[in-house]
């Protein structure tokens, strides 16, 4: 065996090595024998952790300081990117140097020349308010003479360039389709975040589900829900707030580590008391480390769950309680003012999501181990569970133990992603853009159909998700979702590999609007339109756990273009057709057009349910798609500018390895406790 660097001890890398040592001591049976029969979450991810010890792989945790030659080299590769017109690169580069910019008391000289390059890139995209405001953060601090009259030069054409700018209409475009994205009745008493059209029902056979108990119309709005818990994926770091995904520019680093991006200060004090003070310190190593997004969640998870409350003996009644009430009425509910509530807002909600343990085999529970016990001892190094008090001490490391490994489990089965579409160079609107993940109790209990009756779409620039009705729902009938994939297979074959499809159409089919995606993030949809009924079985059986016996699976329903046409439509419904997917609506949509796609939504939300009845064919399958496109460019596009990521390693490659500092590791004897 080769020696391990321990200074680049990646999740991969951990998992590859136990597993060749395994193999090479002949334990593999052994190992999974012992496992399988210890109960409960934190005995497995002990005994793993042990097996990590043994073996020497237990990783240094890298401590990424703030640094000006650091901060220097990225605003130079920015000022290179400038001059080459390369302004969205530019701008992130820039950013960069913010997050590398040391911040004592006053900024450094480092920080304030990346603002005041970062204002050159706002006035090039004619973006005046957020130049002005850059140049007058350079003119709180200490600047280098050097550089005033380029600023006020700056300023003072932007200052001109607003005062000819006609009146901006931002408002009544925020405003436009606020309407559609609303309910239209009360909300659940119980389920805070639903319909009050909703019920959830249990059977053995779907577990938890959701019913409507009255007749739900096309277009209805049936979920509006916030996560307990977001995700920002890597791709977004230096273009995004880390906190609430808002797309301002001015954004403005965490004042200790290297990673994230604020918009106010309000989203950089919210962050570091609910969950940033201890990624803080790590996030460096959970960068390189290179952890999925489905390992993020079930640590941000675990870290807000205890965050989130006032002291560790409320956090463990919580616990207590949530277990004691599974598989009965108030499943997950948490009791405010007297009253039972399941919401997002509540960790009881997101600690009862099904495990599907029972269903996973030694393999899947050992590869989640050994993630769980790395990050376990993270969490420890952070002093996560740090005490005197030995007995809660004691309490601590069993529940991170637990609910890593818990969330481990949720989140491939009931975390959802957070995208957008993209409104591409030529004003066209692309494909689906990964964005974020996020953990969303009540949509988590609605069922998968591979023609599924409802949509979700996140407004941009936040994690807030609406869900939509697509078609008639049926009083006493299950709504179902669509369900992505993108859980990493991490094994000796598929290591660093993702189990998705090479190439996904758009959802947006037909109607010239099915292309290749080129963006690596986004799921591939289990749906019958797209997929054919073998691949779409193997993915849901390889990350959700079952079979599916949806309509478009029992009957076979064609993929896109083998959908037939609907035949006898009557008169009125043609003209519909006729009207609302033409040629002209379907390039205004392409465009997206706020105005079409609100003046379209309701007539294509009535064709919907006229063509119910002629269900699977082409035309209802268009209308589908119309309606989605309309959801979407009302949600909100994203400009290309922001999908155009930059590649960024820690630490950067070109400064050499003597600047890189590691934990000492200490506060990870705790779990010896």
């Amino acid at each position: 065996m080769f020696p391990v660097d321990h200074t680049d001890l990646t999740i991969d890398i951990i998992y590859k090595h136990v597993l060749q040592d395994l193999t090479k001591d002949k334990k593999i049976k052994k190992v999974s024998h012992e496992l399988m029969n210890l109960e409960g979450n934190e005995k497995k991810v002990m005994y793993v952790y042990e097996i990590l010890k043994e073996y020497d792989l237990i990783p240094l945790i890298l401590k990424e300081d703030k640094c000006s030659r650091k901060s220097d080299h990225y605003r130079n590769l920015g000022n290179a990117l400038y001059k080459q017109k390369h302004l969205s690169m530019a701008w992130q580069h820039y950013n960069l140097a913010l997050m590398y910019a040391p911040l004592p008391i006053f900024p450094s000289y480092c920080f304030v020349l990346a603002i005041a390059n970062r204002s050159a890139i706002f006035a090039a995209w004619n973006k005046h308010e957020e130049c002005i405001k850059d140049i007058e953060t350079v003119f709180q601090y200490d600047y280098p003479d050097t550089i005033r009259d380029k600023l006020l030069k700056r300023k003072k054409i932007c200052e001109d360039a607003l005062k000819e700018k006609p009146k901006s209409n931002n408002q009544d475009e925020d405003c436009l389709g606020n309407e559609i994205f609303s309910f239209k009745v009360p909300k659940h008493e119980r389920y805070i975040d639903a319909s009050s059209k909703l019920a959830v029902k249990y059977t053995p056979e779907l577990g938890r589900h959701v019913i409507a108990n009255e007749d739900i119309e096309v277009g209805e709005v049936l979920v509006q829900e916030d996560p307990f818990v977001q995700v920002l994926l890597k791709s977004q770091y230096s273009i995004s707030c880390a906190h609430c995904f808002s797309r301002k520019y001015n954004l403005k680093p965490c004042p200790y580590c290297v990673l994230v991006l604020y918009c106010t200060e309000d989203c950089s004090a919210n962050a570091w008391e609910q969950y940033h003070k201890y990624e803080c310190p790590v996030g460096a190593y959970l960068y390189k480390a290179n952890f999925t997004k489905l390992e993020l969640l079930a640590l941000r998870t675990t870290i807000l769950a205890k965050t989130g409350h006032a002291n560790s003996s409320a956090l463990f009644k919580t616990l207590a309680d949530a277990d004691s009430c599974v598989n009965k009425e108030d499943e997950g509910c948490k009791k405010v003012d007297g009253k039972m509530i399941y919401s997002s807002k509540y960790y009881s909600s997101i600690h009862t999501l099904a495990t599907n343990v029972s269903k996973r085999d030694i393999s899947d529970i050992f590869q989640k181990c050994v993630s769980a016990a790395v990050l376990v001892h993270i969490l420890a190094v952070t002093n996560f569970i740090k005490t005197e008090n030995v007995e809660e001490r004691k309490q601590l490391k069993s529940f991170i133990a637990d609910n890593v490994l818990r969330h481990l489990m949720t989140a491939p089965t009931n975390m959802h992603g957070i995208s957008t579409n993209v409104e591409i160079d030529n004003g066209n609107v692309e494909e689906e853009y990964s964005i974020a993940s996020g953990a969303y109790a009540f949509l988590s209990l609605i069922n998968h159909s591979c023609a599924p009756n409802v949509v979700r779409y996140t407004k941009l620039g936040t994690s807030r998700t609406t869900l939509f009705a697509i078609r008639p729902i049926k009083k006493g009938s299950q709504l179902f979702d669509n369900y992505g994939c993108f859980e990493l297979v991490r094994d000796e074959e598929q290591l660093n590999s993702k189990f998705i499809l090479e190439v996904e159409p758009s959802e947006d089919i037909g109607l010239q609007m099915m292309h290749a995606t080129e963006y690596d993030d986004v799921e591939p949809k289990a749906h019958h339109a797209l997929t054919d009924k073998q691949t779409r079985h193997a993915i849901l059986l390889s990350q959700y756990k079952f079979t599916c016996k949806c309509e478009a699976c029992v009957y076979d329903w064609p993929n896109y273009l083998d959908l037939p046409h609907a035949k006898n439509l009557p008169k009125e419904v043609v003209q519909m057709i006729n009207k609302h997917l033409s040629d002209e609506v379907i390039t205004f949509l392409q465009k997206a057009d706020k105005e079409c796609a609100m003046k379209e939504f309701q007539p294509l939300c009535k064709l919907a349910t006229a063509l119910e009845p002629y269900v699977p064919c082409k035309e209802a399958a268009n209308v589908q798609e119309m309606m989605k496109q309309c959801l979407q460019i009302l949600a909100g596009v994203l400009p290309v500018k922001f999908t155009k990521s930059i590649d960024f390693h820690i630490p950067p490659p070109v400064l050499p390895k003597h600047s890189t500092k590691f934990f000492s590791g200490e506060g990870a004897r705790d779990l010896a406790a």
